[in-house]
């Protein structure tokens, strides 16, 4: 603790309006105090970006959903994927160690769901399955999360974040290009779990192009329209914007009922071409 203190003085005058108060205890009893002094006082938490770092991956599942719906809440983990997968392989084959270990995933994953939900036989997959559940398990409408490698290219970490809100999810996605621009993290959508891309140098738009193409093959769309299902992809609504003015400019797409400027704020009716 004063360590820690020493460090923060170090920093000198910090920005008008931040403020930091080092606390020290168990985080779990500390979140505990905060949430029920809020609880009595019925009163939300005020908008907060929190950051879960546990040593090891024991967290209870019940606190993080509790801090979830305090308010309005942005929820960043670092899930220890290896060691938690590890834990669920012990636990399913009911040794005297997986009996103790049963126990602690129930509480990190708030129930008994994770017994038949991770239940892949490849390692990715399941890291995708226990994001889901994480999700879930909180009460999150996006979860956005990007792996991080070790050096034999494996899944180390879960960087995971869980959001109610649909500029959350947007910034996450921003953030997500900004810091793997060298492929050295690899990042997916919440809501398919089988789709996934590694995030390259040079974004690969021929995956956006098809499922853009193949939904105006179903009817016409708004770009509004466009710009809500990209939410719930990997894309951003520059890619978007971008394979739109390809399209156009190859005669592929043909852009109807609006004033202006091609693009999103003139919101024009786009439909393929005959």
């Amino acid at each position: 603790m004063d360590l820690l203190a020493k460090e923060i003085e170090s920093l000198g005058e910090l920005p008008k309006g931040i403020e930091v108060f080092p606390v020290s205890g168990d985080y779990s009893h500390r979140l505990e105090e905060v949430l029920s002094y809020l609880k009595g006082r019925k009163s939300r938490i005020a908008p907060a970006f929190i950051f879960v770092d546990p040593y090891g991956f024991s967290v209870p599942g019940v606190l993080l959903r509790d801090v979830m719906n305090a308010g309005r809440v942005e929820l960043f983990m670092n899930v220890i994927w290896r060691e938690l997968d590890m834990a669920i392989a012990q636990a399913k084959q009911e040794s005297a160690t997986g009996a103790g270990l049963v126990r602690t995933l129930d509480t990190i994953f708030a129930g008994l769901n994770w017994r038949e939900r991770i239940n892949s036989t490849n390692f990715d997959t399941r890291a995708n399955q226990a994001v889901d559940l994480f999700r879930e398990m909180v009460g999150a409408k996006w979860a956005t999360h990007i792996r991080m490698l070790g050096d034999n290219g494996v899944t180390r970490y879960l960087l995971l974040h869980l959001s109610n809100h649909d500029d959350g999810r947007d910034l996450m996605k921003h953030c997500m290009w900004k810091v793997c621009p060298d492929g050295g993290f690899y990042a997916r959508k919440s809501e398919d779990i089988s789709q996934e891309y590694l995030i390259l140098p040079s974004a690969n738009l021929g995956p956006l192009r098809d499922k853009v193409l193949e939904l105006l093959a179903q009817r016409p769309y708004r770009w509004g329209e466009l710009s809500e299902w990209l939410r719930s992809e990997l894309w951003r609504a520059p890619h978007l914007t971008q394979v739109l003015k390809e399209l156009r400019a190859e005669k592929k797409i043909l852009a109807e009922d609006f004033t202006g400027k091609f693009g999103p704020t003139s919101n024009p009716l786009i439909r393929l071409t005959n």
